[in-house]
């Protein structure tokens, strides 16, 4: 077989084989959410516990992603029953979170506002009336979506930038969600029309709700995360420096009883010396240490199986902890 006409042959095999992958991802997710909107209330949290310890065992590679990164972060803190039980706790609540995301827009006003409650409030609208728009920084802990959902049901102006499945179709299903809130979606990609819209957002005065607890580029600030340097999306310092949007620190947690509590902070001190670069580093070293306190206080509820610290280095010495993350 000629050069051409296996690579030809091979394309079309890797295309089909997308296609496929592609097809059955939406499915499965469609099936999912059905399935959910299906369910009594009263069960979610039941149902969304199973379905995570379920996921546990059938997601070998994030079980072992979330024990290399536990035991980064509190291998000398914690006990290894504890960090084993952390882990176990972090599937039932990922599966709660889920099943609870997909009956948010079948949640009326005053379900959603018995299921998620405020603390700092007055934060966020002292802040709004300053006219310079508000950059909510948060994480991926607790349930994201319902704090976002949450905010949107106080009539909050909500730009949200958002890192969507690569899925075209499971992408548009999740946009029209927040679509029915109100919220503007603003993809990640590609970055300078991201950084135009948010920009843009901010000048409307709106809420531009950022999370920096991802796996970013090198190019990014590297500040220390659980005793690790690891490169963080320095964007929301960089934003508030430009256009003197205050940074708000708001996190979402689940209590015992089910019901979850919204919690907003005081603005941000920005410490601005006049040198960008380290102005951006040092502020956006202390925003990572906010994030890693909320983190603290709930630790089976942040999403350790993320790659966070597939980067990672050595405080110390700058070398890379690991050579193969999981």
């Amino acid at each position: 077989m000629p050069a051409e006409t296996k690579r030809m042959s091979e394309k079309n095999r890797v295309s089909k084989e997308g296609f496929v992958k592609t097809q059955a991802g939406y499915l499965l997710f469609r099936f999912g959410t059905s399935v959910a909107r299906c369910l009594p209330v009263t069960s979610l949290n039941f149902v969304g516990e199973e379905l995570g310890i379920l996921s546990f065992y059938l997601s070998g590679r994030w079980r072992k992603t979330a024990l290399r990164n536990l035991n980064l972060a509190f291998g000398k803190e914690k006990e290894k029953e504890e960090i084993l039980r952390i882990r176990r706790e972090v599937f039932k609540h990922i599966g709660k979170n889920m099943v609870e995301a997909c009956r948010l827009n079948d949640f009326g006003q005053s379900h959603l506002k018995r299921l998620a409650r405020f603390k700092g409030k007055e934060h966020l609208d002292n802040a709004l009336k300053g006219g310079k728009g508000v950059i909510g920084l948060s994480c991926h802990l607790g349930n994201f979506p319902l704090m976002v959902a949450r905010l949107a049901v106080e009539d909050y102006p909500l730009s949200l930038v958002a890192k969507d499945p690569d899925n075209p179709k499971m992408a548009k299903a999740i946009t029209s969600a927040r679509d029915a809130f109100g919220m503007e979606s603003i993809p990640d990609e590609p970055r300078l029309a991201c950084v135009s819209r948010c920009f843009k957002s901010l000048k409307e005065n709106r809420v531009l709700l950022l999370q920096i607890d991802q796996n970013a580029p090198i190019t990014e600030a590297w500040v220390d995360f659980f005793g690790c340097l690891v490169p963080t999306f320095k964007g929301p310092v960089l934003f508030s420096i430009r256009t003197g949007a205050p940074i708000l620190p708001m996190f979402i947690s689940r209590d015992s009883s089910h019901l979850h509590q919204i919690t907003i902070h005081p603005p941000f001190d920005l410490d601005v010396s006049g040198q960008t670069e380290q102005d951006v580093t040092s502020n956006t070293a202390r925003l990572t240490k906010i994030i890693e306190g909320a983190i603290r206080e709930h630790p089976e509820q942040w999403l350790w199986h993320y790659r966070r610290f597939k980067r990672a280095r050595d405080i110390q010495t700058g070398e890379r902890i690991f050579r193969k993350h999981p």
